[in-house]
Formats: structure tokens, C-alpha cells, sequence
């Protein structure tokens, strides 16, 4: 096992790799001793491969049903969240401090809920992720978490950035709540994943990615609750601050490797888990 030093270094030493081509390199290497897709590719699925590589967004059909949505709202109605970035005290979700922007259930209750984990381990959603990343992938975070209305200024991650968690990794996002433009819709630069700009790891405002890309480059995405996708996000994007409505979102994050810089601590499967891969759920699911 990693310590979690080593593991820090070993994070830190990944995310300082700004080439491109040296990343693609070095996650094509790592491709070679980590388990094959369990399935074959697919026409379907190569198409949405097609579009993650040269757009870095594609578009699911909705993964959750109405009725599934409200099963989820229900489990998480009496749950406490976190502010991220002040986690020392929990809170009745329906009611944030003042100065909370985003609140995020635990990981026990994301695995826990309903349907959770079933749609992140969406037979085609594994069958895309797989073959995008050339290797059977981990699932390397989960989150479940609330944005906010009420603010002048965004916080964090409602400015734009990239994500650089591993060598090669995609996330899917599924919207719980409908989500217009007072609602925070997630933002994001199509093309930028395959773009060298902006390879600090800091955060950008709208105006530097808009004086770099274009005035028309970046792409809110506006959906009704369900609405599903999956995305590079070491291309430009964020979530925009909330106006008027908060906004519930469930992201899941597949990599080639665990993410060395985290502690994980899987959960006992519970029966609706059984089914589900113990190599791709190692981390949150005990064996």
C-alpha cells in the first residue's frame, strides 16, 4: 500500500507533466499492464469515443428515470453535508450557512443511496469509459453535492480550470435537478482538452478563456433533472454560480489508477452492490 506521502509525490509529480504528448505517452504505457475492457467496442460507442476526442463532451441518453430521481431525493432528505472547504461541520443540506457555495454528501451516503452506483456502472457508460481509456477503468472518485444560490462572487472551482488527477481520465455527470441558467449549469470549452493553453494549474476567469478560445467557446450545458454526460475535464471547464435555484449534481470520475493523493475506505457491499465489477469498485466496495 502507498503511503499516503508517497502517494502525495506521486500526485503532485503527474499533475506537474504539462506536455501533452508526454501524458498521452505515458498513459498509453501504463495501458499495457492494467486489465483489458471487459467488452468489445461497439459502433454506438465508438461514435461517442469519436466525440469525447475531439470535443471532450458527449451526450448520454438520460441514465436515471423520474421515478429513480425521486427515490434518490427521498433517501437524501434527512442526510448532512459538507462544505468542502470548511468540512469541520455538517449541516442539514435544505439549509447551508450563509457562506457555503457547494455542500457535498459523504461517500457512505453516496453508496448507500439508490441507484447511485447502478448508473455508475452503466453497462455502456463502462463499455465507453473502457475503450476511451484503452484499460478496464477504477472509479477514482464519486460525489454527490448541492451549488447554491445567493452569492456575488464564485468560489473555487465555479472559476474555470483543469482537473489533472491522473495520466488519462473522464467523468460522467448526471443532473438531479433541472438546471437553466439560474440554476449554475456546468461550463465547458469544447476542444480545450487537446489545447496546451492554460496548463498552469490555477483558476481562470470567464474573460481569459473567452480572449483565448473565443467569445463563443464556452458551452453551458442547461438540462432537465437526468440529463447525463460525460466529459474530459482536463479540458477548461467549471461550474457556474447559481442566480436564483440550487443546483444537485452526481459525478463519478473513471481512471487507470487510484488516485494517489486520496485515502480511500471501501464500504461493506451491500446486496444491490453484488453485481457490480470488483476490480472497477475496488476502492469504494470491499472485495
Amino acid at each position: 500500500m502507498t503511503s499516503n506521502l508517497a502517494g502525495k509525490l506521486i500526485f503532485h509529480a503527474q499533475r506537474s507533466i504539462r506536455s501533452l504528448k508526454v501524458r498521452e505517452c505515458l498513459a498509453n504505457l501504463s495501458t499495457r499492464r492494467l486489465p483489458a475492457p471487459a467488452r468489445p467496442l461497439t459502433d454506438p460507442a465508438s461514435e461517442v469515443i469519436d466525440r469525447l476526442r475531439h470535443e471532450g463532451i458527449a451526450f448520454l441518453p438520460n441514465l436515471p428515470s423520474q421515478l429513480q430521481i425521486d427515490d434518490i431525493l427521498s433517501y437524501i432528505e434527512d442526510k448532512q453535508v459538507r462544505n468542502p472547504y470548511k468540512p469541520a461541520q455538517a449541516f442539514p443540506h435544505q439549509t447551508p450557512p450563509n457562506d457555503c457555495h457547494t455542500a457535498h454528501f459523504s461517500a457512505q451516503d453516496i453508496l448507500s443511496a439508490p441507484h447511485l452506483l447502478a448508473f455508475a456502472n452503466d453497462p455502456q457508460v463502462l463499455e465507453i469509459v473502457s475503450h476511451f481509456l484503452g484499460a478496464k477503468p477504477t472509479i477514482s472518485n464519486i460525489g454527490l453535492w448541492w451549488s447554491y444560490p445567493g452569492h456575488d462572487t464564485p468560489e473555487q472551482a465555479q472559476f474555470f480550470h483543469r482537473d489533472v488527477d491522473d495520466l488519462r481520465f473522464i467523468k460522467l455527470f448526471v443532473y438531479l435537478t433541472d438546471v437553466d441558467e439560474s440554476a449554475g449549469p456546468h461550463a465547458f470549452v469544447p476542444g480545450s482538452q487537446n489545447s496546451s493553453a492554460f496548463s498552469k494549474m490555477k483558476r481562470y476567469s470567464d474573460d481569459e478563456v473567452a480572449q483565448h478560445f473565443g467569445s463563443d467557446s464556452i458551452h453551458y450545458i442547461t438540462g432537465a433533472k437526468g440529463s447525463s454526460f460525460l466529459e474530459n475535464t482536463f479540458g477548461l471547464h467549471k461550474g457556474r454560480m447559481p442566480t436564483q435555484k440550487p443546483r444537485l449534481a452526481f459525478q463519478v470520475q473513471y481512471s487507470l489508477h487510484p488516485i494517489t493523493a486520496y485515502r480511500y475506505t471501501p464500504q461493506q457491499r451491500a446486496a444491490s452492490h453484488a453485481q457490480h465489477d470488483r476490480y472497477i469498485n475496488r476502492l469504494y466496495l470491499q472485495p
